[in-house]
Parts: C-alpha cells; sequence; structure tokens
C-alpha cells in the first residue's frame, strides 16, 4: 500500500479496500456504503441522479440545439460526425434549509383575554444543491440549477460507466455558507416586524451526498474537433462550440459596419441640430460605435461560435425542465 493511501473495513460489510487519505467520503465497492473517512461508523445517504439521455441521445439534442445557433455552417446536419461522449458523474451536497425567526410572544387581545402568542417574524426554506469540488474538469455555471427529482440510490455499478468526481469540500463548510442568506433574510424580516425581540430556530439539515451526470460530448466538423457539454439528466446544453458560415460572419461583419455608420450619422445629425456642424457628431458618433465594430470584426476572423448556458436564460433554453 502506498504512502497516499490508506486501508478501510468496511463497517457494514467487513469488505477490507483502499482509499486515498485525501477523500473525504468513501464508498465501499462491495455493498455501496458510503461514509465519511474521519466517521467511517456514520452512514452518508448516497445518491445518483438518472441519466435520461444516453451517449446518442445528448449528441443528437446537440446537433440539434447547434442548428438554432445563429449563423451555423449551412452544410452543419450532415457533415459532423461523433469522435467521442465521456461521462462526469460530478459529487454534490444536498441540503434542505429550514430557517426561522419568530418574534418573542407577546399579550394580545383576542376574544376578550389576553393569550400569549408568537408573533411570525421571517421564515425561509428551501431545497438546496451545490458542487462539492471546486476541482471540475467540466465547466458548470455558477448558480447552475440542478433538478432535485429523478433521483436513486448509489450503486458501485456506475463507476464503470463514468468518470467518478470525489467531494473535497468541507460539507459543514458548504452547508454554513449555503445556509447564511437564507438566515440574513428570515431575520431581515423578523427585524421588520417585531424589531430586536425574535428569536432564531434553525431547523436545516445535511442530506447527504449526490452524483450528477454530464456528458463531455467531441464531434468533427470538416476535420475540426469542437466540444459540447450536456445534461445528460435533463439535456440541458450547457457549453457548445459549433462552426459559423462564411456567409454567417460576413453578415455580422456587415451588421457591425452598418452600426457603426448608423451611429456616426445619428452622431452627426444630432450635432447639427445643437451645434450646426455635422462633422464632430459624426467622428464622435463612429468612435463611439467602435468597441461594436472590432467585436463584429473578430467574429467574422473566427470560423468557431460559442454558446454558454447562462441560468437566467433557464426558461428558454432547457428543453426539459
Amino acid at each position: 500500500m502506498s504512502e497516499d493511501r490508506t486501508r478501510f473495513t468496511c463497517p457494514f460489510c467487513g469488505a477490507e479496500f483502499e482509499v486515498p487519505k485525501t477523500f473525504v467520503y468513501a464508498t465501499c465497492p462491495y455493498c455501496g456504503t458510503t461514509f465519511r473517512v474521519d466517521k467511517p461508523e456514520a452512514q452518508v445517504e448516497h445518491y445518483l441522479f438518472s441519466v435520461n439521455f444516453d451517449k446518442n441521445a445528448a449528441y443528437k439534442l446537440m446537433k440539434d440545439f447547434a442548428l438554432l445557433q445563429v449563423g451555423v455552417a449551412e452544410d452543419f446536419e450532415g457533415s459532423t460526425e461523433f469522435v467521442s461522449a465521456y461521462q462526469y458523474l460530478v459529487p454534490l451536497y444536498i441540503f434542505e434549509v429550514n430557517v426561522k425567526a419568530l418574534c418573542r410572544g407577546e399579550k394580545v387581545e383576542a376574544d376578550e383575554e389576553k393569550v400569549e402568542i408568537d408573533v411570525h417574524g421571517g421564515e425561509e426554506a428551501a431545497y438546496v444543491i451545490t458542487p462539492a469540488t471546486h476541482a471540475l474538469p467540466i465547466g458548470i455555471p455558477q448558480g447552475y440549477s440542478f433538478p432535485a427529482r429523478s433521483r436513486r440510490f448509489f450503486k458501485p455499478s456506475v463507476l464503470k460507466d463514468g468518470v467518478y468526481l470525489q467531494p473535497s469540500l468541507n460539507p459543514e463548510h458548504v452547508f454554513s455558507t449555503v445556509k447564511e442568506p437564507y438566515l440574513r433574510k428570515a431575520v431581515s424580516e423578523a427585524q421588520t416586524a417585531c424589531g430586536s425581540g425574535y428569536e432564531v430556530a434553525d431547523n436545516s439539515k445535511y442530506i447527504g451526498l449526490a452524483h450528477y451526470p454530464f456528458w463531455l460530448i467531441r464531434y468533427r466538423y470538416r476535420g475540426r474537433e469542437y466540444t459540447a457539454i450536456i445534461d445528460a439528466s435533463d439535456g440541458t446544453a450547457l457549453y457548445l462550440e459549433y462552426p459559423i458560415s462564411a456567409r454567417g460572419r460576413a453578415a455580422g461583419l456587415a451588421m457591425g459596419l452598418a452600426a457603426t455608420l448608423f451611429a456616426g450619422v445619428v452622431g452627426g445629425a444630432t450635432t447639427i441640430l445643437l451645434m450646426k456642424s455635422f462633422t464632430p457628431g459624426l467622428i464622435g458618433g463612429a468612435i463611439a460605435s467602435l468597441p461594436a465594430l472590432a467585436v463584429a470584426v473578430q467574429r467574422f476572423a473566427k470560423s468557431k461560435g460559442v454558446y454558454r448556458f447562462k441560468p437566467s436564460e433557464e426558461a428558454v433554453f432547457a428543453p426539459v425542465r
């Protein structure tokens, strides 16, 4: 056994196996039990989100999505070929946040009697799923919404299906960070409702560990390779490289030139009205539009377009959610 590994005996089935010392969790390859390396006696709930799109379905979805991109090559559909697909199982922590900031009991009139009740202050509840490691070989946008549905208990047999990534972050530290904005909001609501007379009740809990599947797809178009990342559970395209047609590049450049000319004309016309002089406005408008023209020229020089998923666009681009 190497110095950077330690030997464990599964506390549930008795099997022995080696685990790197850097691991936060260990999963028994025989019975599938997951436990904290520093607390092997404590079992951890370990889930796996379902793979609803295999590599063939994910590749087709990627091609269909690429065809929606502005300026994509006209012969894209017929000139692309599949190269490879790797499934990455990304570790996540699942938390249930439930924090209350209740006003302290006070006397109020009710049916001509004074009774003591708790005046409601602030309450926040949420089901939060967040990455359990910063060392991700694929790009997942900050704030990406992982659906809480479609999960099952983890089985060791899935380890052969993809690249299994280990959690590396301390779950207690992550939990504290995740919970903070909800607690702050509940306290703020309580301060508005009852001033400083409130008490905080924290019923939040750590649900467990989960692994979520993504496809890293590589394909070829006219001898050049392109990359895409597809959510294997719900089909969302997180990242896509696609070839841009010569026509699309020329159209982009033409739009940039038109925008520059329009800005110059508008600037000149405005200056005529205000200063009775056309030239300064024309020059000023043209200068102001140079950044947009520079972007258009850069796009014209490139033959590859790039799409990146933004959580704010989720309702528009997610095919299943």
